[in-house]
C-alpha cells in the first residue's frame, strides 16, 4: 500500500432513520460528480441494516512513500502513482473514503480509476492553501458538498470537505479533515464540532486531525461523536493503537495515531 492507510471493522446502521439537515453557515459550494450508482445486488443486511467500510487515506499528493518527510508543497510537480493509490483504496473494499493532501483533479482521477463518485474542497480559494485540498469518495450517490474554512494564513489555509451521501435513500454527512499541524488553539476542531452539530442524523468525521487521540483539543469534538478505534477491541483496533499512523523511522512521533474516523453511535454500530 501506498501511505498511511487507515481503515476499520466495517460498520452498520440501523434503518428507519430520520434525519433533518438545518441551515448551514458554509463557505463557497463545490462540485462533486456522480459516476457510480449503488449495485441493485448491494441490498441491505436482515433488520434493515448495511455494512460499510470507512477509510481515511492521506495520499500524499500521490507520490507514496518517495521521500518521506517531504513537505507537501514541494512534490506538487514529482511523478505521481495514482493507480497505486487506487489498488490501495480498492484493496480494503471501501464505500466511503476521506482522502487528504489531494491536488485538484486527483479526486475525478480517482474516481474513475475506482469506478466511485467523488468531490473536492480546496483548502484556500486564492493564495494560500489553494494548491491543495481533501475530498472524498463515495460508492454511493453525493448528493451535496461543501467547502467549510476552518483556519487561514500563509501555510496554515485549511477546509473540510462536508459530503452528504445518499444510502439506501437517506442522507448520511461525511467530513473530511485535515486539520494543520501548526495550531494549536482548537479552533479548527471547534468549527468542525459546529458543523457536525449541524446535523441531526448519522455524521462521521474522517481524516488526518494532526493530533494524538489524547490531546486536549480532541475533547472539543462533538460529544455525540466517538472514536470509532475505541469501540471495539480486536486484533486490528489494537494493531493500529500500537503501531499509529505516522509510518516510518524517519519521524521523530513514529507508531503514534493522527489520523481516526469519528462516528456517532447513534447510528452506527463499529464491527
Amino acid at each position: 500500500m501506498v501511505g498511511p492507510v487507515q481503515q476499520f471493522s466495517p460498520l452498520r446502521f440501523g434503518g428507519g432513520i430520520a434525519v433533518l439537515v438545518v441551515a448551514l453557515l458554509l463557505a463557497a459550494c463545490q462540485g462533486y460528480q456522480n459516476i457510480a450508482k449503488p449495485s441493485v445486488s448491494d441490498v441491505v443486511a436482515a433488520g434493515g441494516a448495511r455494512e460499510l467500510t470507512l477509510v481515511t487515506y492521506n495520499i500524499r499528493t500521490g507520490i507514496g512513500i518517495v521521500s518521506p518527510g517531504t513537505s507537501p508543497y514541494l512534490t506538487q510537480v514529482w511523478k505521481k502513482d495514482l493507480p497505486r493509490v487506487a489498488a490501495a483504496i480498492r484493496s480494503t473494499s471501501a464505500d466511503i473514503v476521506a482522502v487528504q493532501e489531494l491536488l485538484e483533479g486527483q479526486e475525478e482521477e480517482l474516481g474513475r480509476l475506482l469506478g466511485m463518485n467523488y468531490t473536492y474542497a480546496r483548502h484556500g480559494t486564492i493564495g494560500p492553501g489553494d494548491w491543495w485540498g481533501v475530498g472524498v469518495l463515495s460508492k454511493f450517490p453525493i448528493t451535496a458538498s461543501f467547502r467549510d474554512e476552518l483556519s487561514t494564513g500563509s501555510g496554515n489555509a485549511r477546509s473540510n470537505a462536508v459530503v452528504t451521501v445518499e444510502i439506501d435513500g437517506r442522507p448520511h454527512v461525511f467530513i473530511s479533515i485535515h486539520k494543520d499541524k501548526d495550531l494549536g488553539d482548537g479552533v479548527s476542531i471547534d468549527r468542525t464540532a459546529d458543523t457536525a452539530n449541524e446535523f441531526s442524523g448519522p455524521v462521521a468525521v474522517m481524516g488526518d486531525f494532526n493530533l494524538w487521540p489524547d490531546d486536549p483539543i480532541m475533547k472539543k469534538m462533538p460529544k455525540k461523536l466517538t472514536d470509532s478505534a475505541d469501540h471495539v477491541d480486536t486484533p486490528g483496533s489494537r494493531e493500529l493503537k500500537k503501531i499509529g499512523t505516522l509510518n516510518g523511522a524517519h519521524h521523530p512521533d513514529h507508531g503514534g495515531r493522527i489520523d481516526a474516523i469519528w462516528i456517532d453511535p447513534r447510528f452506527y454500530e463499529v464491527l
